[in-house]
């Protein structure tokens, strides 16, 4: 059939592109152009009204990176301490295993041959100040008009995440492609604005998360251990 991929090794792809953070070569530098590659591909993503708005600021300098990865990782042990605290489960194999994980991640973010901060022009909506607006501005319609529980906010916040996260996980694809490996943090939102001004990024742009980028140790990748989709997905109604 025209158009048809190979479908076996397009699901490998999906199935095996990893979050990786233990496995990130830290030594290992990083060709400009694979990251440039991988970005052309992210921006063929989905994008809600062809809006494009978002942006890509990518980050090799040795002392740039020095100071994402200490604002980072004072973030990440602040979070862990706070999540720890409020009687997470902390005892459970896989829980240690993922904490493990994503403290190595966090505390060499500096190390990481690059860091890619994906961004949108625009500041997040306010879920509530939207359905607030949008009350007020029916409020004269007459009692038991539809148009009264009409509720904006939602999906104004997933319309602006929708529109950059898509280009994400192809940037993600395609750096797997490419040999390399990637892994999402949002550990340096805490300290956004400091971050905005170091690289020199607008207090109206937003921040969305942090992709660390990097070959990869070690062997292969397999799909995750995951609960089948069948025993989440419900057909025509929600089912008990």
């Amino acid at each position: 059939m025209t158009g048809a991929f190979d479908v076996g090794e397009a699901d490998r792809l999906l199935t095996t592109t990893r979050s990786v953070r233990r496995r990130l070569d830290l030594d290992r530098e990083v060709p400009r152009e694979l990251i440039e590659e991988a970005l052309e591909v992210a921006v063929q993503a989905p994008t809600a009204n062809n809006h494009q708005n978002w942006r890509w600021v990518v980050v090799t300098d040795v002392a740039i990176k020095a100071r994402i990865g200490e604002l980072t990782a004072y973030s990440w042990r602040h979070h862990r301490n706070a999540m720890m605290g409020a009687g997470r489960r902390r005892h459970e194999a896989q829980a240690r295993r993922m904490d493990e994980s994503v403290a190595r991640f966090t505390e060499n973010v500096g190390r990481i041959p690059v860091l890619v901060l994906p961004c949108v022009i625009s500041r997040p909506p306010d879920i509530r100040a939207v359905d607030e607006e949008w009350q007020r501005r029916v409020a004269s319609a007459p009692e038991g008009n539809l148009i009264r529980e009409v509720r904006l906010g939602p999906m104004r916040a997933s319309v602006y995440y929708g529109s950059i996260y898509p280009a994400i996980w192809s940037f993600q694809l395609a750096l797997r492609g490419r040999g390399l490996g990637s892994s999402i943090n949002c550990m340096h939102l805490p300290f956004e604005r400091q971050i905005g001004e170091l690289l020199g990024i607008p207090s109206g742009v937003t921040q969305i998360c942090m992709v660390g980028v990097g070959y990869t140790l070690g062997g292969d990748f397999h799909p995750a251990k995951r609960r089948p989709a069948k025993e989440r997905t419900y057909w025509e109604r929600w089912e008990k």
